[in-house]
């Protein structure tokens, strides 16, 4: 049990910090996971939002009056003049999957009772009502075991909504013929009477996020255990082995001293390395006692006993002298003495302690001798050699040899040399074979100190090697230690951190529960930065925080670009819908007005010229509608490809690691410019890469997805080839003649429109390139580009 000790609080020390760590990082873990869960929530229910008002003030501001101009008077068309009811179509009945949001525009008495509020939404209704300056409110609840995301605005009475909501005998005829007169009128301007919710599902999305900290707590522990046992074999055999090798060693050399206790009391709980100590202790206070007896004997026996006492003095003394050379030995090994160091000082030791001329010591598995003093080495013959590799010592006239056994194996051999035919005999001899295995086990030692240092070498290199910044920070926000990465950030802001706002950081993680905290830092030349910080509480004391930069402009900018296509997106394909379905009709309309008109022959031919120019005024308006669907066409000249692949590559590492997907380019470097425009080539990549993240996460394979990003010179054609590949479930066959059709798409319902592909089409075809789609492990995009013409600087 005392041999196990050393280890066994190794061992327990180990684990507690390694749990501790683990702790520190699933916790974090989870904490990022359900702060990114409901910013995006909250976002998307914001999206809807807005895209509800979008609808609601296109029919207040310009269908409505539009539709009032065209109408003859008291005339209401319900399902193009009513807010409520065309935003209920387009988001209600439209959606019909309810998986992602539900929309609910309801109110207190409505005109339509299905419409009315439930307690929920009549409680929010009056707390509006309550708090007339509060426009929105948003929170999470759970009903039958599920959680939701509801956000919710009120719905304020205006002037124009009291010609339906007002009196009834202000409302249009045609809603009282519908509704009646009984319900939803009586309303006042500025009353709070109804709200616009969204409610989202998210259960799904909080078991995933359950899922992955259960992961990493599985995978974290089994890493635990594996280093554990590493950690324990390899200390085993190094230190706590060799250590308790040596204190046998001294017991089994002096068996009658090991359990005496002389002047000093044993202590109970101790380890290998204090047994060893104590053990030198005894034996020295052992010799120190028999000195004393030696001087006692000659004060009394002195003339018959002086040649004894001579000879007993001698041996004390050599014997002291062995202690003293194994003391030395161990004390150059606890000093951190290098192997250099540590063979010099050994072999001018044990050259001293036997008055020889000479000490060295040959390594037999590089042949490289290490004598003292340098010069004198020396390397044995054959046959000596081979006695020394079966753990022999060899003793002749003028030198001596004692293997040097590490791990039960021969590492060298530790030799000696006198002038003359100077023999080693006696006890002489032990000692010298004892000196060559304390020399074996304090180099094995030595080794196993280099390798940990050597391992802490790399763990440095790798910190530094970080190309992100890392920084140390005390609890002032002082920046304590910083890699190259971090260096260098400081150097661009002057040397200053105060930028970064790392006091306020430092203060927040020492007035925190020890939990992760993420900000956001605006640099004065423009950058943002997102900084995480990881209190040090339980390790580096209190106050100390370890904190990590990413410069996440470029992701912001792409983002909010992206973002803004969108949204640009679905109002364009809004435009060019209603345009398409209301182009219909008034062509109808303008087709029989001009019959009936009949050149002007007909009695109502003044009615039906107004009737036609309103229709033709309608049709501008929906050719100006159309117009703003249309795509703008910008000038081309010499883009770098390598440019916007890295730049698009770049920003959606952040979405393709969140499902855990790799994004590899690979590019020569010396691609020639394409003729083109850098944001119709990002517009292209956007689009494939998308498409590509897309179709790997609805096959499942988070964790293992791979999009490949290359390109190549086709000299013979002049184009660039450029490709996209994934490793997705591919494309059908079935499929890949209407891949590229506008409003296909193989995508489940929600998740596409069908555009993507063939924006991409439009895109490469008006660079006057060409594209195509194959299946090889996934989908595959070659999109061949024009190479950009040389001018005369090339």
């Amino acid at each position: 049990m005392k041999k196990a000790k050393l280890k066994t609080m190794l061992v327990i020390r180990l684990l507690a910090v390694t749990l501790g760590i683990g702790l520190v990082f699933g916790v974090s873990l989870n904490h990022y996971l359900r702060v990114l869960l409901e910013t995006e929530v909250a976002d998307k229910a914001q999206m809807v939002l807005s895209h509800v008002l979008a609808i609601q003030t296109y029919v207040r501001e310009t269908l409505r009056p539009t539709m009032y101009e065209t109408l003859p008077p008291d005339s209401f068309v319900i399902e193009a003049m009513s807010t409520s009811y065309v935003t209920r179509k387009v988001l209600s009945d439209l959606n019909t999957a309810k998986d992602k949001y539900t929309y609910r525009r309801v109110a207190l008495d409505p005109r339509n009772p299905e419409y009315g509020a439930d307690p929920r939404e009549a409680q929010l209704i009056a707390h509006f009502r309550e708090n007339p300056d509060e426009t929105q409110i948003s929170r999470y609840y759970t009903e039958n075991g599920e959680e939701y995301f509801m956000t919710a605005r009120p719905v304020v009475f205006e002037e124009a909504c009291l010609s339906c909501h007002g009196r009834p005998a202000d409302a249009p005829k045609v809603l009282l013929a519908r509704y009646g007169d009984q319900r939803g009128f009586g309303r006042v301007e500025g009353e709070v009477a109804g709200l616009d919710s969204i409610i989202m599902p998210v259960e799904s999305e909080a078991a995933a996020i359950n899922r992955a900290v259960f992961n990493y707590i599985l995978v974290f522990a089994m890493g635990t255990l594996l280093i554990i046992g590493v950690n324990h074999l390899f200390f085993d055999r190094m230190t706590v082995v060799n250590i308790g090798r040596l204190a046998a060693l001294m017991r089994s050399r002096f068996p009658a001293e090991a359990g005496r206790t002389l002047d000093n009391a044993p202590r109970r709980e101790r380890d290998e390395i204090e047994g060893m100590i104590e053990d030198m202790e005894r034996f020295a206070d052992h010799l120190r006692d028999a000195k004393e007896q030696l001087r006692d004997y000659a004060a009394n026996l002195e003339a018959k006993v002086a040649a004894r006492t001579a000879q007993a003095t001698a041996e004390a003394e050599a014997r002291g002298a062995d202690v003293a050379l194994f003391l030395h030995v161990l004390e150059l090994f606890v000093k951190g003495a290098d192997r250099a160091r540590l063979l010099d000082e050994a072999l001018r030791a044990v050259a001293g302690r036997f008055e020889a001329r000479a000490a060295g010591f040959c390594c037999f598995y590089s042949m490289n001798v290490h004598a003292w003093p340098q010069g004198a080495a020396r390397c044995p013959n054959p046959d000596q050699q081979g006695r020394l590799l079966e753990g022999e010592s060899v003793f002749s006239p003028g030198q001596a040899w004692a293997p040097v056994l590490s791990a039960g194996s021969v590492r060298g051999g530790l030799w000696m040399g006198w002038d003359g035919q100077t023999t080693l005999e006696g006890p002489g001899r032990e000692v010298f074979k004892a000196v060559g295995r304390q020399l074996s086990i304090a180099l094995e030692n030595l080794e196993a100190m280099e390798n940990v240092l050597r391992q802490k070498a790399v763990l440095e290199s790798i910190f530094e090697g970080i190309a992100d910044p890392l920084f140390l920070i005390s609890s002032t926000g002082e920046v304590l230690h910083a890699n190259e990465g971090a260096q260098t950030l400081l150097s661009g802001l002057g040397g200053g951190s105060g930028a970064m706002g790392f006091a306020a950081l430092a203060a927040e993680c020492a007035s925190g529960r020890g939990e992760a905290i993420a900000r956001e830092a605006v640099l004065p030349d423009g950058r943002s930065l997102t900084l995480r910080a990881y209190p040090m509480d339980r390790l580096a004391g209190s106050g100390r925080a370890i904190v990590y930069a990413r410069d996440n402009t470029a992701e912001k900018t792409m983002l909010a670009k992206l973002q803004q296509s969108e949204k640009s997106m679905a109002m364009s394909l809004l435009a060019a819908g209603m345009a398409h379905e209301i182009n219909n009709p008034l062509g109808v309309i303008l087709c029989y007005a001009r019959l009936l008109w009949d050149d002007g022959q007909s009695p109502h031919a003044q009615d039906l010229d107004i009737i036609i120019r309103h229709t033709l005024q309608a049709r501008k308006v929906l050719e100006d509608l159309m117009r703003f669907a249309r795509p703008r066409h910008e000038a081309q000249g010499a883009a770098s490809l390598a440019e916007s692949v890295e730049f698009i590559a770049r920003v959606f590492r952040g979405k393709a690691l969140r499902s855990a997907t790799a994004i590899e380019v690979s590019l020569p470097p010396d691609l020639p410019p394409v003729l083109a425009s850098s944001s119709a080539l990002e517009q292209i990549l956007t689009n494939l890469l998308l498409n590509a993240l897309d179709a790997i996460e609805e096959a499942g394979d988070a964790g293992q997805g791979l999009v490949r990003i290359g390109a190549r010179l086709d000299a013979g054609a002049s184009e660039v080839v450029l490709t996209v590949a994934d490793n997705g479930p591919g494309i059908p066959e079935e499929h890949l003649r209407r891949i590229f059709d506008p409003f296909f798409t193989t995508k489940s319902v929600g998740k596409g429109t069908g555009l993507g592909l063939a924006v991409v089409y439009g895109l490469v075809r008006d660079l006057d390139g060409a594209v195509d789609v194959s299946n090889d492990g996934g989908a595959v995009f070659a999109i061949r580009l024009p190479l950009a013409p040389e001018t005369p600087d090339d």
